[in-house]
């Protein structure tokens, strides 16, 4: 079970509620200059320090499930080709963090998903769209064998 605030969980059940939720979308490369940090509303929010850009965007938050691949869908605004062009000198899929929190308190992360990197990149002269996947940490190579050149300190 996720805990958040009790300023969201009050504004998560309430029938009717003045609480703005927020998507803080950080993108990071190693071809950026600095991060990508755009927020879903018209205008700019402090977080944590850092001002992430009022842009309009649109992400499907991964399912809570065990059974289902953690993989969010994210549409961006291309209208003024400001993003963009920064993807296009990305070299490798970039990582993606995506906060959620309240506008009255930005600072406060209700929901977090770091470390998700984006692929199938598409765009046209409206959108860019991906998918936000974790890396499939389950295939890969997993070491069998204890042995003194592998775990030095063991022995």
């Amino acid at each position: 079970m996720r805990t958040i605030s009790p300023a969201a969980t009050w504004a998560g059940h309430a029938d009717a509620t003045d609480k703005v939720w927020l998507v803080l979308l950080e993108i990071n490369a190693s071809g950026l200059s600095t991060p990508i940090r755009v927020v879903n509303d018209n205008v700019d929010v402090v977080h944590q320090g850092w001002t992430f850009i009022g842009y309009s965007f649109e992400v499907d938050l991964p399912p809570e499930s065990q059974d289902r691949p953690m993989i969010a869908r994210i549409r961006i605004d291309n209208t003024e080709r400001l993003i963009v062009d920064e993807v296009r000198t990305i070299a490798e899929p970039p990582s993606v963090t995506l906060r959620v929190v309240l506008a009255d308190q930005p600072d406060v992360i209700e929901v977090e998903y770091a470390g998700m990197r984006l692929r199938n990149v598409t765009w046209d002269a409206g959108e860019i769209s991906g998918d936000l996947v974790y890396e499939d940490i389950l295939s890969e190579p997993v070491c069998e064998q204890m042995t003194p050149a592998r775990f030095p300190g063991a022995f």
